[in-house]
């Protein structure tokens, strides 16, 4: 098929890419990324110690990220966030066009190339963001773009890879993965030559050392070693925040994850096929960032610029050796690349793309009021509100960069200790007020739609008032602080009925034109807050509502919506405190969708304690037990739940507990 025919495929690839990556700026770590921009610009130097935080102002911060938050900031200084939304839309871009290179440069046929970019971004528009990680993707393929070229005799580029590690190593902590890459194509290469290369050798060497040339030396270089306790399962941050879940962890599958599946299959199927034509690095490379891929979410980016040149070069061997699948596979690529983007940019446009793959990403430019805490800190700054601030985590980094004082913590996990973080997790399960009473803030500051724990017990703290609320924020002052400002009246919050969402093929159709509709989801999140702060009011009709909530909940649980069904048996329990079924299914929840094995234990007890004859429930409680290594305490609830004839933990007791 001639190259001149694919003008019009590849102009529609590149501007859904384009559309993709021109996002409204919703990233929690945006903030604290300006503040230590503009923290290095004004004071000349690299920070050694936390500059944003009161919990942790002594802690060796290792800001390796330092380059790319200057140049951040830079851009913010002369373009404002609409800049950063543009400038992170041509990282996003020129990454296209490197991959585009790499496969070109392999001699991969036009139509396996279009498709093959635009299979890339499906699969990783999730980390396309304004995080260091950008140029981790550019870095990663500049840098297996160049070794390909010398591992099959084109070219000798391998002079670039020092400057490469130097600008890599300052702006973001997987420069490791720089190294790792080199080392394996050098081990494969001396392997397949039967000698070391030791031109490459002398190249690999360079490009590692000078990774020392940055503000911490060899702590710097060692850095990146530290970050692998994240990927621990029992590490308390691995538990807790969504992209370090192992990809077979994740409660349900949108479009992306089995589009990565398809990937991940595919590069299995076609290596054993042409196994006998693999290099020993593409093997090693697959196999490396496959394991990390599945390993957590987050990494799934790594493994698509790793895996789509080399499967784009087996797909071609395979054509070879049968050529009817040539002419075939591009007469239906070529439609397929037509209609697919057409398909998809108009949705874009709507927001119902996101909205359907469970997304609270926005098309546009500058900041994303719903998802990033920006009235709430202007509420802040009006009212010269300077009193200390307790805050959830994804707050912390707008609040640090938008407030003149010190936050209690934000998403520098590598800052933050994990001793704190417990700390927070124990303060979802009635832990608040000992959180208060040790770190004595006069400002909550906090997204009620994620710490909705938080909500129901300041509920019940009369040295607390409600005196800011909207779509994601809510912001207590203690009684003492700021008397100027009134207490919210709950009644004049949003009351509407939270609906149950169904995707029929009219909703369908109308993301291709209707925008996703923003003002009634944030009266929908008005209502929740409003139904989480008030508990009083008509017990048979509360009974009620909370069997329509508790049946609501279910039904989103089944259909994905893992968020809306945790809502809506929030709002059941909210009703009917002793609905014993609505404690046992949000105790699944935790457990299966969050990892919270601990919060999981207090709802099957709570619904044990309602129902002391509940099987499920200690069914459920006996495994969170197992799943936190207490097999004793496990097989005890197991043991009781068989008594109440459930079956299921009769297996569980002849597997687990008879081996003792």
């Amino acid at each position: 098929m001639p190259v001149r025919r694919w003008i019009w495929p590849m102009a529609l690839v590149s501007i859904f890419i384009f559309i993709l990556s021109l996002r409204q700026l919703s990233d929690p770590d945006l903030g604290f990324h300006l503040k230590y921009g503009k923290w290095i610009v004004a004071n000349l130097q690299i920070p050694l110690t936390d500059q944003s935080t009161y919990t942790v102002a002594q802690h060796p911060y290792i800001d390796l990220h330092w380059l790319f938050q200057v140049i951040l900031y830079g851009v913010f200084t002369f373009t404002g966030y609409s800049g950063i939304s543009v400038f992170i839309c041509i990282l996003s871009l020129l990454l296209s066009w490197l991959i585009l290179l790499r496969l070109r440069m392999s001699g991969i046929p036009v139509s396996v190339t279009c498709f093959s970019v635009f299979a890339a971004f499906l699969i990783m528009e999730p980390r396309i963001a304004a995080r260091p990680e950008m140029v981790t993707f550019l870095f990663l393929t500049g840098t297996l773009f160049i070794l390909d070229l010398y591992a099959e005799n084109r070219k000798n580029l391998l002079f670039l890879l020092p400057l490469i590690m130097l600008l890599w190593c300052n702006m973001h902590a997987l420069f490791i993965l720089g190294i790792i890459v080199l080392a394996i194509f050098f081990t494969g290469m001396l392997i397949r030559d039967k000698k070391p290369d030791k031109v490459l050798l002398a190249w690999a060497i360079v490009s590692t050392l000078v990774c020392l040339i940055n503000p911490y030396g060899m702590k710097g270089f060692t850095f990146p070693v530290e970050l692998l306790t994240r990927f621990d399962p029992h590490n308390i941050y691995n538990q807790h925040i969504q992209e370090f879940l192992p990809f077979f962890s994740q409660p349900f599958f949108v479009l992306r994850d089995y589009l990565f599946m398809a990937l991940l299959g595919t590069a299995l199927t076609f290596t054993v096929f042409t196994y006998r034509k693999r290099q020993l690095h593409e093997i090693l490379l697959l196999a490396l960032f496959g394991f990390l891929a599945i390993g957590s979410i987050r990494n799934i980016p790594l493994f698509v610029l790793i895996a789509i040149p080399i499967i784009s070069r087996q797909a071609l061997e395979l054509s070879v050796k049968v050529k009817s699948w040539r002419n075939v596979f591009g007469q239906i690529l070529y439609p397929l690349m037509i209609i697919a983007p057409l398909a998809i940019i108009p949705r874009l446009v709507t927001n119902a793309f996101y909205t359907s793959n469970n997304s609270f990403t926005r098309t546009g430019m500058g900041i994303d009021a719903a998802h990033q805490p920006v009235q709430a800190a202007a509420f802040i700054l009006n009212n010269h509100l300077k009193g200390r601030v307790l805050n959830s985590i994804g707050f912390g980094g707008w609040l640090s960069w938008t407030i003149p004082q010190p936050v209690f913590m934000d998403g520098r996990l590598e800052v933050m200790q994990e001793s704190i973080y417990k700390e927070v997790t124990q303060s979802w399960n009635g832990g608040l007020p000992g959180l208060i009473d040790k770190h004595s803030p006069q400002l909550i500051v906090y997204n009620y739609l994620k710490y909705y724990p938080w909500t129901m017990q300041l509920r019940d703290m009369s040295d607390w008032r409600l005196i800011y609320s909207d779509g994601i924020a809510a912001i207590f002052a203690s009684k003492e602080y700021a008397v100027e400002i009134d207490e919210i009246d709950l009644s004049k919050l949003a009351s509407v009925e939270i609906p149950t969402p169904r995707r029929t093929f009219r909703d369908w159709v109308r993301g291709f034109y209707r925008k996703t509709d923003d003002a009634s989801i944030e009266l929908q999140h008005l209502a929740l807050l409003r139904f989480q702060m008030n508990s009083s009011g008509g017990k048979a009709k509360n009974a009620d509502k909370a069997v329509l909530y508790y049946n609501h909940a279910n039904l989103k649980y089944n259909n994905g919506n893992i968020s809306g069904a945790l809502a809506d048996y929030d709002s059941a329990i909210l009703l009917q405190p002793a609905y014993s079924k609505a404690y046992n299914n949000r105790g699944i929840l935790r457990a299966s969708a969050f990892k919270d094995f601990p919060g999981a234990i207090i709802d099957f007890t709570k619904a044990i304690d309602f129902n002391p004859n509940y099987g499920d429930a200690y069914l459920g409680r006996g495994t969170a037990f197992f799943l936190l290594h207490d097999t004793r305490a496990a097989c005890r609830d197991w043991e009781r739940a068989r008594s109440l004839g459930n079956s299921q933990a009769a297996r569980l007791i002849e597997m687990h507990c008879n081996r003792q």
